[in-house]
C-alpha cells in the first residue's frame, strides 16, 4: 500500500526501505533489476540507492578481475554493505561461554570461547563473560556493534531478567542490564544497537531453522540432550516464548525425570568404558560393538526423551523435532529410537533429525536473533 499524497518524506523512506531490503536479500543488482524487483521506477531506485550509498549501507559492486565481463560499458551494480556493522551472539552456559561476532549477512568473523565450572558463582561467571566480550572487540574492526543477544539457561522475562535458572545465583539477575553495561564498556561506548537476552534452547531452535537441520521446517521442537536436557519451540519460524517466557520448560515436569535420564544413560559397569573420558562416546561405541546393556540404556534414554517431546508435539503439532546437544553426535543411534517411540506416542508423528550445528547452536541462534533486531531497524518505515 502506498502512502497518501502529501507525505513525500514517508514515500522516500518506503522507497529507500524497499531498495535496501531487496539488496540485503538479493544483491548485487543493477538499477534495472532493482526496479523490476521493487516495482519502483528506475529513477526512483537510483535516487534511493544514492541516498543509501551516502548513509553507508550500500556500495557500488566491483567485480573480481577474473569475473567475465560483457562487451561495452558495464551497467552500474549495487550491493548491500555487510561490513557496515557487526552483531554479537553470546552463549552463557553452565560449562562454557561462547561469543560469535558476525557481519550483517551472518558471516562469522570471530569466535571466542572459555570453559567454566557449572558451580561457578554469578559474579565470577559474569567476569568471564566480560573477558570474552573484551576479546571480541578487535573483530569489530571499527564498525558499530548494531545488536547484541545473549543466551542463558532458564526462564527469561521479556525485559531480560532471569526468572529461574539452574546456574548458581542467576535467578533474579537483570542479565540484560549486566550485558549492556559490559558491552558498552568493552566497546568504549560505540554500542549503537539493542541488547537482548533470551533462553538458550529457544535460540538453538532458531539457529537450526536458520542454518541447521530445520531450514525447511516452520514449526519445530528442539530438544537438547547433553549435560542437561532442555527444549525450545519455534512456531512459524519464530521462537515461542509463552506468557512468562517459560515455553518448552517441560523438563521441570518431575514425572518425566529428565533430570536423571542423562545419568542413567551414562551409568555402566564396564571397566573399559569407565576409563573413557567422554561417557557419551563410550556408550554409543559400546552399542556399535554389540553391547546389549548399553543398547538398553540408549533405548531407555530415547523413551525418556520421546515422552517429553511427545507431550509438546501433541500440543504444537510440529513439522520436525531436532535432537541437539552432545547426544546428537550419535546420529541414527539416537534419532531412530526417538522416532520409533514418537510414532507410538503421537497422533501425527513428526520427522526427527540430529542437529548439524554441534556446540555452536545456541550462539548461532543468538547471532540470528541479533540480525533480526538490525533488520527491524533497517527496514522500519514508521508507516503504521
Amino acid at each position: 500500500m502506498r502512502p497518501k499524497a502529501g507525505d513525500p518524506s514517508l514515500l522516500r523512506r518506503l522507497n529507500s526501505a524497499a531498495v535496501l531490503h531487496t539488496l540485503y536479500t538479493g544483491g548485487p543488482l543493477t538499477l534495472t533489476e532493482l526496479a523490476r524487483s521493487t516495482g519502483l521506477s528506475r529513477p526512483t531506485c537510483e535516487e534511493a540507492a544514492n541516498e543509501l550509498v551516502g548513509q553507508g549501507w550500500v556500495t557500488d559492486f566491483i567485480p573480481e578481475p577474473r569475473d567475465p565481463r560483457p562487451p561495452g560499458r558495464p551497467a552500474r551494480r549495487l550491493t548491500f554493505r555487510a561490513d557496515a556493522g557487526r552483531v554479537l551472539g553470546i552463549d552463557i552456559g553452565a560449562h562454557k561461554i561462547l561469543a560469535l561476532v558476525a557481519d550483517l549477512h551472518g558471516t562469522i568473523l570471530a569466535r571466542h570461547r572459555a570453559t567454566v565450572d557449572p558451580d561457578m558463582p554469578a559474579p565470577r561467571r559474569l567476569r568471564k563473560v566480560n573477558d570474552i566480550l573484551t576479546a571480541c572487540v578487535p573483530a569489530l574492526d571499527g564498525a558499530a556493534l548494531l545488536a547484541t543477544v545473549a543466551a542463558s539457561p532458564g526462564v527469561i522475562s521479556g525485559d531480560g531478567h532471569v526468572l529461574a535458572s539452574v546456574l548458581p545465583d542467576w535467578t533474579g539477575l537483570d542479565l540484560r542490564a549486566q550485558i549492556e553495561h559490559q558491552v558498552t564498556t568493552a566497546t568504549g561506548g560505540t554500542l549503537s544497537g539493542p541488547v537482548a537476552v533470551e533462553n538458550d534452547m529457544k535460540l538453538a531452535a532458531l539457529a537450526e531453522h536458520w542454518c541447521g537441520a530445520a531450514t525447511d521446517a516452520r514449526d519445530v521442537i528442539y530438544v537438547h540432550a547433553g549435560h542437561r536436557i532442555g527444549a525450545g519451540i519455534l512456531i512459524d519460524g519464530k521462537p515461542h516464548r509463552g506468557h512468562h517466557g517459560a515455553s518448552g520448560e517441560i523438563g521441570t515436569l518431575k514425572l518425566l525425570d529428565w533430570e536423571n535420564s542423562y545419568h542413567r544413560l551414562l551409568s555402566h559397569q564396564s571397566t573399559v568404558m569407565t576409563e573413557v573420558e567422554d561417557g557419551i562416546h563410550a556408550v554409543f561405541d559400546a552399542v556399535r560393538d554389540g553391547d546389549s546393556a548399553a543398547a538398553k540404556r540408549v533405548d531407555r534414554f530415547a523413551l525418556d526423551l520421546a515422552q517429553g517431546v511427545a507431550a509438546m508435539a501433541l500440543t504444537v503439532d510440529p513439522d520436525l523435532v531436532v535432537v541437539g546437544g552432545g547426544i546428537s553426535q550419535a546420529g541414527p543411534l539416537i534419532v531412530d529410537p526417538v522416532r520409533r517411540y514418537l510414532d507410538e506416542l503421537c497422533l501425527f508423528s513428526p520427522q526427527v533429525r540430529a542437529s548439524s550445528l554441534g556446540s555452536e547452536a545456541v550462539a548461532l541462534g543468538a547471532v540470528r536473533s541479533a540480525l533480526h533486531h538490525v533488520e527491524q531497524r533497517l527496514f522500519q518505515t514508521d508507516a503504521a
